[in-house]
């Protein structure tokens, strides 16, 4: 019998939790499924994107036109490829994925009366991406695009409920199946001491980490503003931020003084997170909004602590003083008070970041995403 035909449709893998989720996506669901993967030709990622996504047995439609950015003319012409690869395609099932490619992917399936359509938007742009008009026109095509989708999937109840708050859909439309990702290389065990010494870092020093896209969304700015007034007050950790974004340049200058004495280091992007995880003492997110946070499972996977702001879905997986410590959004006295107490108190990290293991190991592994998505595309 010939598998059931999946059309994914994505402007763009980029690095992050998208591109983890969609990756693991690809690979899970090729066993069982005929696999096509739409997604904006970018030069930069072409190859990386056919190596790993490619290896997994799925397909790739590259869109020309297809971009991230609002471009009336470009828009149009990525509209009417996705109207033709639909029709083309003739798939099961249409899922698209993320803002822009879930508006333009559910406009095509309303054209041309495709109604076996699902939609992932991997958090939201409702705030803190653009200003309040064009954030308001982003809600109404959201809502509009919502009549044309069977299932809305999130990954947090708090991602439910913001899209909700703004009327996008009703209460049935929605499903929440929790990020996840395989264990395994976080379960590893490292050579800390080497790890440490390729990074600079001496033996003896505490870490204090931040991994994730340099953006004012990702809030890089008050971890900053943390590791300048923590280094005033002790000397015995330094601080790595993993990641880069439009924020790089102006981290750097802000914190050349604590860059230049070895304080801070600042590592770009890096493929091999679990190994800079393994080194951290206390992992902090400072996110102004986040619908999920994967950042946090990866490190509770690390047996790390994590200190991280009480914003969207990371209270559902950093339950405070149980696995990690919440904080005000923006409050860098909290946020310095809570990661002081972690480094003080190696008792503490250590049960917060067992617990955090405990827990990301039972709801958050990639094998569970997987079979509750496969049970959605079977019952719709």
């Amino acid at each position: 019998m010939a598998k059931k035909k999946i059309l994914h449709i994505i402007t763009r893998l980029e690095h992050g939790g998208t591109l983890s989720n969609i990756l693991s996506l690809m690979e899970g669901l090729s066993k069982e499924y005929d696999v096509v993967l739409a997604l904006g030709s970018f030069k930069t990622e072409k190859e990386k994107v056919e190596k790993s996504a490619g290896a997994s047995g799925c397909r790739i439609v590259w869109l020309e036109e297809f971009r991230r950015n609002i471009s009336p003319l470009k828009d149009l012409n990525t509209l009417m490829d996705l109207i033709d690869l639909v029709l083309r395609e003739n798939p099961y099932l249409v899922h698209t994925h993320t803002s822009k490619a879930g508006i333009l992917g559910r406009a095509a399936c309303a054209v041309t009366n495709f109604k076996n359509t699902v939609h992932t938007p991997h958090g939201h742009v409702f705030y803190g991406y653009f200003n309040p008009f064009v954030s308001s026109i982003f809600v109404l095509l959201e809502r509009l695009a919502a009549r044309f989708t069977k299932k809305i999937i999130v990954f947090s109840n708090a991602e439910k409920k913001d899209h909700l708050d703004r009327k996008i859909g009703q209460d049935g439309k929605y499903v929440v199946i929790p990020n996840g990702i395989a264990p395994a290389p976080y379960l590893k065990e490292y050579d800390i001491a080497a790890n440490k010494a390729e990074l600079g870092i001496a033996p003896e020093k505490k870490v204090v980490g931040f991994a994730g896209r340099l953006e004012p969304i990702k809030g890089a700015d008050l971890f900053v503003k943390a590791i300048k007034q923590l280094s005033k007050e002790r000397t015995d950790f330094t601080a790595v931020m993993a990641g880069t974004g439009s924020l790089e340049a102006a981290i750097k200058e802000n914190a050349k003084e604590e860059i230049k004495t070895g304080v801070f280091k600042m590592l770009g992007h890096r493929e091999d997170l679990s190994e800079i995880l393994a080194i951290i003492d206390v992992f902090v997110m400072t996110s102004n909004n986040e619908g999920f946070g994967l950042a946090a499972v990866e490190a509770g996977l690390s047996n790390k602590p994590v200190v991280a702001t009480r914003v969207g879905g990371l209270p559902e997986i950093i339950i405070d003083k149980e696995t990690g410590l919440l904080v005000p959004s923006g409050n860098v006295e909290a946020l310095c008070f809570s990661i002081n107490k972690l480094l003080d108190d190696q008792n503490e990290a250590k049960r917060l970041g067992e617990n955090g293991r405990e827990k990301a190991l039972l709801y958050y592994s990639e094998e569970k995403m997987l079979e509750r998505l496969k049970n959605l595309y079977e019952n719709l």
